[in-house]
């Protein structure tokens, strides 16, 4: 025999009391079964769902792309930063891939060893003729900004392919003329020092700094970049 435990009588053969208080909680225990409802119990509007990923998929593409534009567009910089990076740290090593192709560093390769010198004694030995140049001019802490850049067309852009075309055997798809400043310390002064320097996308091989058609006033520069 049952009772019930708000009011004390008797439970009927349902095991249910007709007494307000047990109804109210019948009631409560009923819309809590239905809250906790899984989503496997409830229809699936698929329809929705599809375009929820379908837009979540567009946008990530548009990030995406926005990325890699992004960073095509700047990759102009990356042979003057990596120039201004080897001058400072006096690896020749990393000038000579911000300037020269594959098959000019070959040919520097077979020079060394003519010199009975192996790779990695050549770019020691330039290493020390940099760091020996920067330290007669006094330089220290060498940073460049880039100021702003001008793509160049018409007969600017033939002379560049031609003479790439001529001493490199290299293919020139364009080319900008670019407008950067150098901080550095001259001697324990703080000094700058503002011109333009040229980069040339070469097919196959990327973008490289072009000595031949940059401003020459940079000293740091002009006798950091001679190799034999």
């Amino acid at each position: 025999m049952a009772f019930c435990k708000f009011c004390g009588k008797e439970l009927g053969e349902d095991n249910k009391c007709t007494c307000a208080e047990f109804q109210d909680n019948e009631r409560n225990a009923e819309m809590f079964i239905k809250s906790t409802e899984t989503s496997e119990d409830k229809p699936i509007k698929r329809g929705g769902t599809l375009k929820y990923i379908a837009a979540f998929l567009c946008l990530a593409l548009i990030i995406v792309l926005v990325i890699l534009i992004a960073a095509a567009s700047a990759s102009y910089k990356a042979p003057i930063q990596d120039l201004t990076k080897g001058i400072r740290k006096a690896d020749s090593q990393m000038i000579i891939e911000s300037m020269y192709t594959e098959m000019t560093m070959a040919e520097l390769s077979i020079k060394a060893k003519e010199n009975q010198l192996t790779w990695d004694e050549y770019i020691r030995t330039n290493n020390k003729a940099i760091e020996s140049s920067i330290d007669g001019l006094g330089i220290k802490r060498l940073k460049v900004e880039i100021l702003a850049k001008e793509k160049l067309s018409g007969s600017n852009f033939d002379k560049i392919e031609r003479y790439y075309k001529k001493t490199f055997n290299a293919d020139a798809k364009k080319a900008y003329r670019v407008e950067v400043e150098f901080t550095y310390k001259e001697n324990g002064i703080k000094s700058t020092a503002k011109g333009w320097l040229c980069v040339v996308k070469l097919k196959g091989e990327g973008w490289k700094f072009c000595p031949q058609y940059s401003q020459d006033n940079f000293n740091f520069i002009d006798q950091s970049i001679k190799f034999e």
